[in-house]
């Protein structure tokens, strides 16, 4: 499998995490880039669409926390180019509710980023009270309504990917199944995450969390892979399998269940999904294949002035504001034209704004022509 054929990036902060992920993935592969410290699990999973299986990619980060979790946004999306979401699955701290069952969270438990993520130790304090200082950018809208079809089933009494979650329950080691003690299947939340470099065991302070901020688990990576999917033109989304409840009883007796249940909802969400950036698709001269973003990248850098620093620049310098100003600045061809082009993807009118911008730049010449023709029959948004 070639690392241009990977569109979703499966990112997990511990070990545990990363087994229960590796689980749900068919013909999964060891791959090592070149100048990229990590090494990556490369492989299949199902989608919407019978014959065309997402192509993905499992990385581990070497500590958790937030920053450690923006660095391998940055190595990932560098070393597999035409990856389109990220998706942190793992374990969350929940929120208990005991008095109102419909907002209770138990141990095992899923709880996705529905409702956002946020980073509550990124706030400006002022006369004794803290705001949140912005709000967090990029949540995935095709995730969001894979979520919301789920949901509407499940509601409907349809939780068929929990007999999935039976399944690698069954074949996985002792560690990753349910403890006896409590019977039963996950439930799903939908709700916002808090996410900051603090490992949260006090009961206090976790309820003054939920009322200020409205939050329901908190976790470590969440608005790192946030922050790094949406500044290299990403999308994403969280899915925490609940561990503990916040407080001073934390132990590791849910750890390897809630893993391999955050794993298990990864798997349905993106079954739901037909495969990122691959309508279109042609084939490449090296007679793999090319999805959307490549096709549309080869295209662009086929011509001169996208190889020039300055005159790619001056493209760039004609899109609208909103536009040129979210596009991240690199000095090598190939990266800049990529973020470009998924930057572009991320506003409605980005498709025919970067047309505009090639004509004002390059002038009516027919290898324009041909470029035109190639955006606009593989260009595809999140």
């Amino acid at each position: 499998m070639l690392p241009t054929e990977i569109t979703v990036g499966l990112v997990a902060a511990l070990p545990r995490e990363s087994a229960a992920q590796r689980m749900t993935i068919s013909d999964l592969e060891p791959v090592r880039i070149p100048g990229d410290p990590n090494k990556y699990w490369c492989g299949s999973m199902p989608s919407a669409v019978a014959d065309r299986p997402h192509r993905v990619v499992s990385a581990l980060l070497a500590q958790d926390g937030t920053r450690n979790a923006a660095a391998i946004c940055t190595d990932l999306m560098r070393s597999f180019p035409n990856v389109r979401c990220l998706l942190m699955c793992g374990i969350a701290g929940g929120f208990p509710a005991p008095h109102d069952p419909e907002r209770h969270i138990g141990l095992g438990d899923v709880v996705t980023s529905a409702g956002g993520v946020v980073d509550y130790d990124h706030v400006r304090t002022v006369n004794g009270r803290d705001r949140i200082r912005r709000s967090t950018e990029g949540l995935s809208k095709t995730l969001l309504r894979a979520d919301r079809e789920l949901e509407t089933r499940a509601l409907a009494g349809d939780e068929s990917w929990t007999g999935a979650l039976r399944e690698w329950e069954a074949r996985a080691s002792g560690e990753f199944r349910r403890p006896n003690a409590r019977p039963g299947v996950p439930r799903v939340h939908r709700a916002a995450i808090g996410s900051a470099d603090r490992l949260l065991r006090d009961a206090t302070k976790r309820d003054r969390l939920a009322r200020q901020h409205g939050i329901r688990a908190v976790e470590m990576e969440g608005s790192g892979i946030a922050v790094g999917a949406d500044l290299h033109g990403a999308h994403w989304y969280m899915v925490r399998g609940i561990a503990d409840h916040c407080d001073g009883n934390k132990d590791d007796t849910w750890h390897g269940y809630a893993s391999l249940a955050a794993a298990a909802y990864t798997s349905a969400l993106l079954a739901e999904v037909v495969p990122f950036g691959t309508q279109g698709a042609s084939p490449s001269p090296n007679g793999g294949s090319v999805g959307g973003l490549g096709a549309v990248v080869e295209a662009l850098l086929s011509l001169a002035v996208m190889e020039d620093d300055h005159q790619r620049r001056a493209v760039v310098a004609e899109l609208p504001r909103p536009i040129r100003t979210s596009v991240p600045a690199h000095q090598v061809a190939r990266l800049h034209v990529i973020a470009i082009v998924r930057t572009c993807e991320r506003f409605d009118n980005g498709r025919e704004a970067l047309i505009d911008a090639l004509r004002v730049t390059v002038g009516d010449i027919p290898e324009l022509d041909l470029v035109i023709s190639v955006i606009r029959s593989h260009w595809s948004g999140p």
